[in-house]
């Protein structure tokens, strides 16, 4: 009887001990477990640097206030804009890259501000030895200065014109002048066109201008941001990169363009 007892006591407490292991293991799972919602992950603000936007969109998250025009050559304009949840205004700085079908702008740079009061501020600008500068003003304090070189128009000019390359498109048919393609590219102002003319195609796009320098000016296809092309200066050589040219023939190649026109 008493070894009975024993067995019965014995069973009852490994019973006991599982239930408190399994309890013990449930809970250090619920501790280890991250509390991941979506509300955790931040989206883009509407309004940021570089982005592109055309003439007449309407905006979900502000309230266009006011634009003006800062330079005609340079063709630069400033807007301010009201986010509608806060009292939070954007003071952005903008640049027409494309007048074509409808103008095309960009943000080059933006400054956040509050409490904005027509009768407060203003914007002023200055000329400078070298170019001008943008202040913008509440009452007697500069909120924000920007300075703009104007050898930007002498970097346009560089660049403007026309450029041609024939380089061999099917390299098995060297003999055959139909393996040959002619590239032509042509720079103006914010804008540019690609041609790629050859036997087996015939293509046309347009192109804008991203940045631009005294040795290397970056365009992209007009609906297609990843898709850039280079024109670089070096030892009085023009070498030219396509994104699109190294997709259609497959590898990754660098051209020797000349400038026939400006």
């Amino acid at each position: 009887m008493k070894t009975i007892l024993k067995l019965t006591l014995i069973f009852v407490i490994v019973i006991i001990n599982n239930s408190k292991a399994q309890n013990a293991k449930k809970t250090n799972s619920r501790e280890i477990t991250p509390n991941v919602t979506t509300s955790d992950v931040s989206s883009k603000d509407e309004l940021y640097i570089g982005k592109e936007f055309y003439s007449g969109d309407e905006l979900n998250t502000y309230t266009f206030i006011t634009s003006k025009k800062i330079n005609d050559k340079d063709s630069l304009t400033y807007s301010i804009y009201k986010k509608n949840d806060a009292e939070s205004y954007s003071f952005s700085i903008e640049k027409l890259v494309s007048n074509e079908d409808k103008k095309l702008y960009k943000i080059l740079d933006l400054f956040v501000f509050t409490h904005y009061k027509t009768e407060n501020h203003r914007v002023k600008i200055l000329n400078t030895t070298h170019g001008y500068s943008v202040l913008f003003i509440k009452k007697d304090e500069i909120l924000k200065k920007w300075k703009f070189n104007s050898d930007n128009s002498k970097i346009n000019k560089i660049w403007a014109g026309k450029y041609k390359c024939n380089f061999l498109r099917i390299k098995e048919e060297s003999a055959d002048p139909r393996a040959y393609a002619m590239i032509v590219v042509i720079i103006k102002g914010n804008s540019a066109t690609f041609q790629l003319e050859g036997y087996n195609e015939v293509l046309n796009k347009k192109l804008l201008v991203l940045n631009r320098g005294p040795n290397k000016i970056t365009l992209h296809e007009k609906n297609q941001k990843n898709s850039k092309f280079t024109i670089t200066r070096s030892n009085n050589k023009l070498i030219f990169t396509s994104d699109l040219l190294n997709k259609i023939t497959g590898e990754v190649a660098n051209y020797k363009l000349e400038r026939i026109s400006l």
